[in-house]
């Protein structure tokens, strides 16, 4: 049996003229990956196709050992999280009170902990937050049930740099785990050098770089200047 927590083989997902294609990829425990690439790259079809969200035309996807697209019950081990990501309009507290009967490892004391250090109200109703409280909220929810995998898609929107800070924080904190791991993609990427072991980096449908972030990116140049160098800034 596989100890590889995600394995992706000759994957290919088409959405109108755009055709996003990847041979191998694994991800295994205790790794956080930065996935980069320009607007349009492919980034979130990806993590849509490992949350479950998109099919694909063809190829493998296989997550805790299965399809997320065959098997919903991945879902309750795989956090995602969307800076557009729907959410219920009701009070924060009633939505985080019914969201925790739908996964059995949910932590409420866990919650209870980042509703306090990410300054939310349980009482405040969801359609009245800020774009900044909205991106915390999204994030609870993804992380509330402790999932071995958390994919997060442009988990920074709406916040300053201090908040930015304390939001990836809290990410480490909860993942930093040897059987747990963490795909973050951010257009943030002095965010993403800081905290990513290993990057993925996509360019119009097609991975072209992957692997240590040190080994890529080197010492005498920043993630942003690497990805010029790459052609795959933007």
């Amino acid at each position: 049996m596989s100890s590889e927590l995600i394995e992706v083989s000759n994957l290919e997902i088409r959405r109108g003229a755009f055709s996003l294609e990847i041979d191998q990829w694994s991800l295994g425990p205790g790794e956080v990956v930065g996935l980069v690439g320009p607007n349009g790259a492919g980034k979130t079809t990806f993590l849509e196709r490992l949350a479950g969200l998109r099919g694909s035309r063809a190829g493998k996807v296989s997550v805790l050992g299965r399809d997320p697209r065959v098997d919903p019950s991945v879902r309750e081990e795989l956090g995602f999280m969307s800076d557009d990501m729907p959410l219920f309009t009701l009070r924060i507290g009633v939505l985080l009170r019914m969201l925790s009967g739908y996964y059995p490892n949910w932590d409420a004391g866990l919650v209870e902990t980042l509703v306090e250090k990410f300054k939310l109200d349980p009482g405040d109703k969801v359609h009245k937050l800020s774009k900044g409280q909205g991106t915390r909220l999204r994030l609870i929810t993804a992380m509330a049930f402790r999932p071995r995998i958390l994919l997060l898609d442009e988990p920074a929107t709406g916040l300053d740099v201090m908040g930015r800070r304390t939001l990836l924080g809290s990410v480490l904190d909860i993942v930093r785990d040897p059987e747990r791991s963490v795909i973050i993609s951010s257009h943030m990427l002095a965010d993403v050098e800081r905290v990513a072991d290993r990057l993925l980096v996509l360019d119009q449908g097609r991975l072209i770089r992957e692997g240590r972030t040190d080994s890529l990116v080197g010492e005498s140049r920043s993630l942003e200047e690497a990805l010029l160098d790459w052609g795959a800034a933007g």
